[in-house]
């Protein structure tokens, strides 16, 4: 028998998700030297050490204090984005091609989650790489999603229109000095609100 996530938890699950923004400028304001969100990244409040260079691609300074707490955050972050995913997923005709985008969609939620358990300045390559592998699967999931919705359809390709854009000048960060911190915060935050819209969206039509 398949596990059945009811409304309530589907609902409370992306709530709690999208909270990460809500909680995470509590860390930025508690961090001992300055914090700067729109070029910093979110794993930097995540960093166990203080000091310049506490990873390799982190030339600033960084102190956060409360890192266990940030690293507590990512992982309770992906566990209920995976939560929220599996939700929807449920809304889904049950076939190969809608699995695949579910787990598409995942892998970006798991990236979270090891970032939690592996702080940046612990190991960089394993903190990151499910994190960068997934903003690009999530596209793809997203777009599964979209071809197989009847309710929600236009949101889902509209976010993904935008993801694209997102990431587009994500890649750019490597050419030109872009706010790196802000367009990783956006990137999240689309991601999210889109998954709590359409939670909304089809739960209404239940």
């Amino acid at each position: 028998m398949l596990l059945h996530i009811s409304k309530k938890i589907g609902i409370v699950s992306w709530v709690v998700t999208i909270l990460y923004f809500v909680i995470e400028p509590i860390f930025i304001m508690t961090a001992l030297v300055p914090y700067n969100f729109m070029q910093q990244a979110m794993s930097d409040l995540g960093v166990t050490s203080c000091g310049k260079y506490t990873y390799s691609i982190a030339p600033h300074e960084i102190c956060s204090p409360y890192h266990f707490w940030m690293n507590v955050l990512f992982i309770v972050n992906g566990l209920t984005f995976s939560v929220g995913v599996l939700y929807l997923s449920q809304y889904m005709e049950r076939n190969g091609i809608n699995k695949l985008g579910t787990v598409f969609i995942l892998i970006f939620a798991i990236g979270n989650i090891v970032s939690g358990f592996i702080p940046a300045d612990v190991h960089l390559f394993w903190h990151s790489i499910l994190s960068q592998i997934g903003m690009f699967t999530v596209l793809f999931g997203l777009w599964i999603y979209a071809k197989s919705l009847t309710k929600g359809k236009r949101w889902t390709y509209l976010n993904v229109i935008v993801l694209i854009t997102l990431l587009f000048f994500i890649i750019l960060l490597f050419f030109f000095p872009l706010p790196a911190g802000l367009l990783q915060r956006l990137y999240y935050g689309v991601i999210f609100l889109w998954g709590t819209v359409l939670t909304i969206l089809l739960s209404s039509s239940e």
